[in-house]
């Protein structure tokens, strides 16, 4: 794919490829995301940081995450901060492995992947003649056909009034010649499509982080008996179902594991500081907090940024106690956002020179669906397509490991309701 402007084609095939790994996959999205931020820095200049740019960052973080070979710098750092000694680090992977499983690789990936096909086909469509779209997976619609039951269970419903938001702010913000008021609506595009891309994530961000301890309490001792029984039994939905549903014990055990793992283990690495999200929110060299904290003029701007922050500059930048939380990760999010929002490194080339040529390559790959002209028609998509459940050890991850995104899209237009 050469520097030319990202499409909605190429959107379209870099999130339905298949055949790559978790962790590959989520390094092409990082790298198209850094593209697409490029591609919009066009019209709305580098002086403040659009929601790309972040993006690039997190999704780079993700596939960091999701790298579990031998030798895997996220296992690695993980078993450091256990203070796992180096004799027992075999064990230790093995043992971590067991307990993330195979669903912790495909459950994000193909998360991150739906959040990348709809967020970036909003932006790479901005500034068309044609009425506002953007590509939806949509398991619950009459349009596509009967999901397998994981596609439900790992997307969660979002409020499109956030994407609404986004498109106004940032073409106004490509309107405007006003520097302090394009950064502010910018500033208002972040927040509006974190809050909807966060809420998508709920259900597969509970499905990772809770996964390890429903392993044990609940599924371990089942699959033994589905082994001597051969009998199958729906894994996905004790893995997807809601906290609230789970026994006291298994309830007491997620709410400290992720507890856990917010305050020791996740981080976001950017060019000028590693991001850890259980710590309090610290401004970056060159970052004058007080600047970055200053009250927001914009009417609009200001109220959408007080659904989740306060002018509590303290109790908004401070640690997350549990990231499954949506209103404690955006709480984060948007004090991240105010933070960093003039600190231009995030548009930096997030690979070195090698892996970025070769991750340019990776987006070539792939054909675009071709039933992507009848989803911009919204028809044709109505044909049915039955999932039989094979007799592997983990069913559910065989499905997720074999889906296809392109038969569950929409077109969605902005200017009518998106269920």
């Amino acid at each position: 794919m050469s520097d030319t402007a990202i499409t909605a084609d190429d959107v379209l095939r870099i999130a339905a490829y298949q055949d790559r790994s978790a962790a590959l996959q989520a390094m092409v999205i990082a790298y198209s995301y850094h593209r697409v931020a490029a591609d919009l820095a066009e019209r709305l200049g580098r002086e403040t940081n659009n929601w790309y740019c972040y993006a690039t960052w997190t999704s780079k973080a993700i596939g960091e995450s999701l790298d579990l070979r031998a030798g895997s710098p996220f296992i690695a750092g993980f078993g450091r901060r256990l203070g796992v000694p180096r004799r027992f680090r075999r064990l230790f992977r093995a043992a971590l492995l067991t307990l993330l499983g195979p669903s912790y690789q495909l459950g994000l990936a193909l998360a991150n992947r739906a959040i990348f096909l709809e967020t970036a086909s909003l932006a790479v469509t901005l500034w068309d003649d044609a009425p506002d779209r953007f590509l939806k997976v949509s398991p619950e619609s009459d349009l596509t056909p009967a999901p397998p039951e994981f596609l439900a269970d790992l997307l969660s419903p979002a409020d499109p009034r956030y994407l609404k938001d986004a498109v106004r702010f940032t073409r106004e913000a490509a309107a405007t010649e006003d520097p302090q008021a394009r950064a502010e609506l910018m500033l208002g595009a972040s927040i509006a499509l974190s809050a909807y891309e966060q809420a998508r994530a709920q259900a597969s961000l509970e499905l990772v982080l809770y996964r390890p301890v429903r392993w044990l309490t609940r599924v371990s001792w089942r699959s033994l008996r589905s082994l001597v029984t051969r009998k199958p039994f729906p894994r996905i939905r004790l893995y997807a179902a809601a906290h609230a549903d789970q026994p006291w014990l298994t309830r007491k055990l997620e709410s400290s594991w992720s507890s856990l793992y917010t305050r020791h283990f996740f981080a976001v690495r950017t060019p000028l500081s590693d991001i850890r999200v259980g710590m309090p929110l610290t401004a970056p060299a060159g970052v004058d907090l007080d600047e970055a904290w200053a009250p927001i003029r914009d009417e609009r701007v200001r109220k959408l940024a007080e659904e989740f922050v306060t002018e509590d500059r303290e109790a908004s930048t401070a640690g997350v106690a549990d990231w499954v939380s949506y209103q404690e990760r955006m709480r984060f999010i948007v004090a991240y956002f105010r933070v960093y929002h003039r600190v231009r490194a995030l548009y930096a080339v997030p690979f070195a020179k090698e892996v970025a040529d070769g991750l340019a390559e990776e987006m070539e790959r792939g054909l675009v669906p071709e039933a992507v002209g009848d989803m911009l028609d919204r028809t044709g998509l109505r044909r049915r397509k039955v999932y039989r459940y094979p007799s592997e050890t983990d069913p559910d991850a065989h499905e997720m490991a074999h889906f296809d995104f392109a038969p569950f899209l929409e077109a969605i237009p902005l200017d009518q309701p998106a269920t």
